[in-house]
């Protein structure tokens, strides 16, 4: 009776405390592991955003930069052009430079294009760097120049092709675009934008382009700098010096 007794007790299941414990145990178990799970997730998104802003920072600024590096005046584009007076830049200012860029122009078949970046401060679409090429409507300049045609004009559209090269661009603080002289002196520059008289001087442009994504809580911003000559404008220098 004594072993029956026993080998009944042996077969019983658990008892309440042990299965508290048990379920206390699997609780912390499931809880480490979520934690574990969202903090995982959690650094994936953080080095995915990370990563937008390297590239998104880094392809405004190459871009820009290569149309920069390809600033000229129309005269310089050419031959034969008596009425071609303008200089490089046509505007200038802390968020945004308009200027002509001989790209995508062999043998002058398309003439020197109106390229402008635009990083809106305000509105909706504030920290979008935006960019516009404008052809001009013949490759044979007029007796004053180059013709381009209204941009707001919706015969004009064939002429101009516009897209976005980086969004949450930093709009406080350093400015995206910088002016130096011949001299390596940089360019105050107004709100309102460099005078004609200081436009005709631009020998040299720094680019500091700031990304800093909503999405990214954990990481910093990212920052890309380049500074750059001008060729054409110190072509044109020499040019004349001789």
């Amino acid at each position: 009776m004594i072993r029956a007794s026993r080998r009944g007790r042996q077969d019983d299941g658990m008892s309440l405390v042990e299965l508290m414990v048990t379920m206390m145990i699997t609780g912390l178990i499931a809880a480490m592991t979520a934690a574990l799970v969202i903090g995982v997730q959690r650094t994936n998104a953080e080095n995915a955003a990370r990563q937008d802003q390297i590239d998104g920072a880094r392809v405004a600024v190459e871009g820009m930069s290569r149309s920069l590096r390809s600033a000229v005046k129309p005269s310089q584009v050419a031959r034969d052009c008596t009425g071609c007076a303008q200089e490089a830049f046509l505007a200038g200012s802390s968020y945004d430079v308009q200027f002509y860029a001989n790209i995508d122009n062999p043998d002058n078949r398309v003439g020197p294009s109106r390229v402008s970046y635009t990083i809106p401060t305000t509105g909706a679409r504030r920290g979008e760097l935006i960019e516009t090429i404008q052809r001009p409507t013949s490759n044979v300049p007029t007796a004053t120049g180059y013709a381009y045609c209204l941009p707001t004009s919706a015969t004009c559209a064939p002429y101009i092709t516009t897209r976005v090269i980086a969004r949450d661009v930093v709009t406080t603080g350093t400015p995206v675009f910088t002016f130096f002289d011949l001299a390596g002196d940089r360019m105050a520059t107004p709100a309102a934008g460099l005078p004609p008289s200081a436009l005709a001087q631009v020998r040299s442009v720094e680019l500091v382009v700031t990304v800093a994504s909503p999405l990214n809580d954990g990481a910093r911003s990212t920052t890309y700098i380049q500074r750059m000559m001008l060729p054409n404008a110190q072509a044109v220098l020499k040019s004349g010096a001789s």
